[in-house]
């Protein structure tokens, strides 16, 4: 199968690769808490200017929750977003809505010292046209694209992102069908994403990372090895794995229009129940006082200090709460969004000592 591959130019390591994913980072490292935020609008005002789509809160877990910094990446309005310190950069797909023209690319910004980005490299294929998840996996230095395009979708791997350049395959396509996906997050050899419907639940994929392609084409066609229900989900969205704590959390969109009828579902313990057919919520936030109408996706502050999961709702809000939060809980933070756009998408940098085997 034909694909095009226009660009790619080698991203900076942050440390040096590991073959295992337990080794640590030699050296220790800041103490680090920035939410980056993608937003999804793309030439809203007619005037041929595009809209800024990524915004920073820099101290995340301060007290001011604010988002205090800008970036205007080269992506056609702001998709789902990627952050991993072992690659220092920024991954950002395009939103692509239907009426708008199809940006059929991934780019990379870099991270700065101080956290800020500078536009960098971009690939592009005419198969990225619904990217819904990203994940990296550093022991395979492998980064995963799940695409959400009826016949199109697939998940797509890009081995050694790094040093991908115009002399060799980039990626191995993987065709799942018209599966209903959305979000992505890796551990321990399995891929996991986000099955949206009314039956919703998680896919489980296994060996992606590993798993031969024709070598004529770098194609093959994939199925998830289970898929794990998730009773009353109804529209399952982007997703987050903290593996200090061994917790899931994944939104759920609800309705979409009444406020308090989003959810975020959090599985503690989560790799004790991926072995069977379904699973079952630990704690749900959910309720008129928590503000959730359109929640999208969310990160969990990974730190054994972290105090905070965040969330990107469509409803023009950020949100902060409590790592613990159960029930109908208020948010700790809000930030309203209206005069700066549509939140879509997540990427939490939050480093500390405690997280370097985690990466």
């Amino acid at each position: 199968m034909k694909y095009c591959f226009f660009a790619f130019v080698a991203m900076i390591v942050f440390a040096a690769s590991c073959s295992e994913e337990e080794k640590e980072p030699v050296g220790r490292i800041n103490t680090i808490s920035r939410l980056y935020v993608s937003f999804e609008e793309y030439e809203s005002s007619n005037d041929g200017i595009a809209d800024t789509n990524i915004r920073i809160s820099t101290n995340a877990d301060s007290a001011i929750f604010v988002l205090d910094t800008a970036h205007l990446s080269m992506a056609r309005g702001g998709g789902v977003l990627l952050f991993n310190p072992f690659l220092k950069s920024i991954i950002q797909a395009s939103a692509n809505p239907e009426d708008q023209q199809r940006d059929s690319a991934i780019y990379i910004s870099q991270v700065q010292l101080q956290g800020q980005l500078t536009n960098g490299a971009m690939m592009a294929s005419p198969f990225l046209r619904k990217v819904r998840g990203l994940a990296y996996h550093r022991a395979s230095d492998a980064l995963f694209i799940v695409n959400a395009d009826a016949n199109r979708s697939g998940i797509f791997v890009v081995d050694r992102p790094n040093s991908i350049n115009q002399n060799r395959k980039p990626w191995k396509q993987f065709f799942t069908g018209d599966l209903p996906m959305w979000g992505a997050a890796y551990h321990n050899n399995r891929l996991f994403v986000a099955k949206q419907g009314e039956a919703g639940g998680i896919y489980v994929f296994e060996g992606v990372a590993t798993r031969p392609v024709n070598v004529a084409d770098s194609t093959a066609n994939l199925s998830p090895a289970r898929v794990l229900s998730i009773e009353n989900a109804t529209n399952l969205h982007g997703m987050a794995y903290d593996t200090t704590r061994n917790m899931l959390a994944i939104t759920d969109f609800g309705d979409g229009t009444t406020n308090g009828t989003g959810r975020i579902l959090i599985f503690e313990n989560f790799n004790s129940m991926i072995a069977g057919a379904s699973i079952t919520p630990t704690r749900i936030i959910t309720g008129a006082a928590t503000l959730l109408t359109k929640p999208v996706d969310v990160a969990i502050d990974p730190r054994a200090t972290g105090r905070y999961l965040y969330v990107a709702d469509k409803s023009k809000k950020v949100l902060r709460f409590l790592i613990t939060d159960n029930g109908n809980v208020s948010p700790n933070q809000v930030i309203l969004t209206d005069t700066l756009g549509t939140p879509v998408a997540l990427a939490l940098d939050s480093r500390d000592d405690s997280t370097l085997p985690q990466f």
